[in-house]
């Protein structure tokens, strides 16, 4: 995987690239850097409403920052993604995290 140095070049390089974005977030929520991971997550999802995955670490990362109201809100958003892509596993894997959530 990418360090986050090297993200960020190509995040200058593709400021638009969900999956840079995404990637991003990954590296930044691994590292303990939650808020920019957050930034990171709400940039896929304007960037692409379909990135499904974006939806669960958003609401994964506002739980942890105990903000768990608003990560229910986002992961029933992601749901909704999921169903209108036909993602049955999104579906599944959404709707676990908001059971573990409640």
């Amino acid at each position: 995987m990418p360090t986050i140095g090297q993200l960020e070049k190509l995040l200058a390089l593709a400021p638009d690239d969900p999956f840079v974005h995404y990637g991003l977030g990954q590296e930044l929520a691994k590292a303990g850097k939650l808020n920019q991971a957050l930034t990171c997550y709400t940039k896929v999802i304007e960037l692409d409403p379909t990135y499904c995955y974006a939806y669960y670490f958003k609401g994964q990362t506002l739980d942890q920052l105990g903000r768990s109201d608003e990560a229910k809100e986002v992961i029933e958003a992601g749901i909704q993604a999921a169903e209108q892509i036909n993602d049955g596993h999104a579906v599944s894997e959404l709707m676990e995290l908001l059971e573990s959530l409640a």
